[in-house]
């Protein structure tokens, strides 16, 4: 026997009074009611797969519809846009069976009277026994909920059509009435199947959360009056921004924000469109910084264009939060190497918190550390020291000696010290920056590895390499379990632990951590990065030491040409790639073109750092010992 349509608590109480009668036999109930006695065995039916959905169109509608080459493609964008609903499909086909039309002809109808499509039914040419359309099927639905859970299929109605997190429930929303139950109210959205839990991706672990369709999200939209459609559109904006709490670049915050990322995003692009500034510009920015925390440059840069654009409009272009969102803009550019437009928006910022706040405020230190480290990247290392100094006194004064802001702002000098040869300055910087952090974080936090990999590079650098090893082994692990893998900041441990590995003449093991690195930067920052420079330089070291010359070569001109294109020619890290190119070209005897090579990195490190640096004395010594070669 099969019982359908059993839609309603009513009905769910008369097959239980008619199983109790049943002595034997089997019983198929169909239904849109969630909630069914104990002793019958529940089986949820989730929506059609991509392959099954466009199988099912194109064979539904094969005899009757205007057939075009590019069919799959349309059935496969019409099986996204119904989500795998097979009632929708079903409709569909038959839709597009009846008015001979064609699959992309369904599509802009669809798209452009969605109203008319959904509400068409006809019972005689459905393949299935059913009374109602789409529709009506879920209009039926929504007037047996409770006002509660009405005003919160409302509010789940401007999210994306991805799985909800449970926690999301309990953060209070505006407008909610006194002792609104949000649980609750999703209990009688369960039972009449307007939400269901969410599905589990094959290989992943279940998590706790639900789902709308977004089918029943698109007739809950347009169901609602004009007026309240835009209360309840406000409703979900501050439901959502008020859930998206955490430090967007702190990976403990990732659990939190990561199953509410698609929905902030959704919801604020639909404020956006209304018009609803705030708190619309701070969800698109912090959305940002979590992208870019996670090196999704691309996805990031036009949600913090456009929190700029709002802030500007809303709230004048001299508002500290206008600076906030400049100071975002401006570390994407950099970190994206295009340093000559982040620095107007790092200056401009700076001068918008001194201006608001004083210049002794910590936004300013922020906005003081932010420009010295483009500085000291441009190699205007003179410029960026007195900022960092400056900026280093005003966040121990604001937030005391200990604090995690201070490890940054005594991270940064050290490097910097390192970098032009001032080594016992520099170390104790660097330790007191990592006890803070440990103390701050704990011993597995990336802000750790962040001080251990500094701190390392610095022993390295005075010849310590047996403490520097197992610093430099312990952030890369730290790192892996933070971000996984293949994640960017993961290169640059890989890296520093192939250079020592190399420095020890552990050539073997030193080769696949440069691979994995060069790999990562490729893909996590393109191809064209400054970080794709070093690594493709760090291999064709490793190369050239083990006698492949003619595998090193192209990547040496590789590095050199990146470095000339994204930096001045007279940086540095340019004269790093004239060096070594220069030595490749001397092995394989072409020592005219090497000696050019030479001159040209040595006249930019002594510009740079002076006749006496380390580096400048290294390329000079190259220098008189290819001259005294050719005698």
């Amino acid at each position: 026997m099969i019982v359908d349509n059993v839609d309603d608590p009513a009905a769910v109480a008369a097959v239980d009074k008619l199983l109790a009668r049943l002595s034997g036999g089997k019983v198929i109930v169909t239904g849109r009611a969630g909630n069914f006695p104990a002793s019958l065995r529940k089986l949820e039916l989730g929506v059609l797969d991509e392959a099954a959905s466009v199988a099912f169109l194109l064979e539904r509608t094969d005899a009757d519809r205007a057939k075009s080459p590019d069919d799959a493609a349309q059935a496969k964008a019409l099986a996204g846009e119904l989500g795998g609903l097979a009632l929708g499909l079903e409709q569909a086909g038959a839709y597009i069976a009846t008015e001979r039309i064609g699959l992309a002809r369904y599509l802009d109808l669809w798209r452009k009277k969605r109203a008319t499509v959904l509400g068409w039914f006809d019972k005689t040419l459905m393949s299935y026994d059913h009374d109602t359309g789409l529709a009506a099927t879920w209009a039926t639905s929504v007037d047996r909920l409770t006002p509660d859970a009405r005003r919160l299929l409302e509010r789940l109605a401007f999210l994306a059509p991805e799985p909800v997190p449970d926690s999301l429930l309990d953060v209070a929303a505006p407008g909610d009435p006194e002792g609104f139950d949000a649980r609750a109210a999703r209990a009688n959205l369960f039972a009449y199947s307007l939400v269901s839990r969410a599905a589990v991706e094959a290989g992943k672990a279940a998590q706790d959360g639900f789902a709308v369709h977004r089918l029943v999200q698109d007739f809950a939209r347009r169901s609602m009056m004009e007026a309240r459609r835009g209360e309840a559109l406000r409703e979900a904006l501050g439901w959502v921004d008020a859930a998206f709490e955490g430090d967007p670049q702190d990976v403990r915050s990732w659990p939190i924000l990561d199953p509410l990322a698609p929905h902030a995003l959704a919801v604020a692009r639909q404020a956006d469109g209304a018009e609803i500034a705030e708190p619309t510009a701070r969800l698109i920015n912090g959305l940002a910084v979590l992208y870019q925390a996670k090196a999704r440059f691309g996805e990031a840069e036009p949600l913090y264009r456009r929190a700029l654009a709002i802030g500007e409009a809303s709230l004048g272009q001299g508002h500290p939060s206008v600076a906030t969102c400049l100071s975002n803009l401006a570390s994407l550019l950099h970190v994206t190497s295009r340093v000559n437009e982040a620095e107007p928006l790092y200056r401009r910022a700076l001068a918008i918190d001194e201006e608001s706040y004083g210049p002794d405020h910590a936004a300013v230190a922020r906005d003081l550390n932010n420009l010295a480290l483009l500085l000291r990247d441009s190699n205007r290392r003179g410029e960026a020291e007195p900022l960092y100094r400056r900026g280093l006194a005003i966040a121990e004064a604001s937030y005391g000696p200990d604090h995690p802001e201070v490890a940054v702002r005594l991270n940064n000098l050290a490097i910097l010290l390192r970098d032009t040869n001032r080594l016992e300055g520099a170390e104790p910087l660097m330790r007191r920056a990592l006890a803070i952090d440990e103390a701050s974080f704990g011993p597995d936090h990336p802000n750790v590895a962040r001080g251990l990999n500094s701190l390392a590079g610095l022993l390295g650098a005075t010849n310590r390499l047996g403490e520097a090893e197992p610093l430099f082994r312990r952030a890369l692990a730290i790192l892996e379990a933070s971000y996984g893998s293949d994640y960017p900041i993961v290169a640059a441990g890989l890296n520093n632990l192939a250079e020592l590995l190399r420095a020890t003449n552990r050539l073997g093991e030193a080769e696949p951590h440069y691979r994995r690195a060069l790999a990562i930067s490729e893909t996590g920052y393109g191809s064209n990065h400054p970080n794709v420079a070093t690594g493709l330089n760090n291999l064709a070291l490793l190369l050239a030491a083990t006698n492949r010359l003619g595998e090193a070569e192209p990547l040496y001109r590789r590095a050199l040409a990146i470095d000339e294109a994204n930096y001045r020619p007279d940086h540095p890290d340019v004269a790093r790639d004239l060096n070594n190119l220069a030595l490749l070209l001397e092995d394989t005897n072409r020592l005219g073109e090497a000696e050019a090579l030479f001159r040209r990195a040595l006249a930019i490190l002594k510009a740079s750092y002076g006749p006496d640096h380390p580096q400048t004395a290294g390329v000079r010594n190259n220098l008189a010992a290819l001259e005294a070669s050719r005698g």
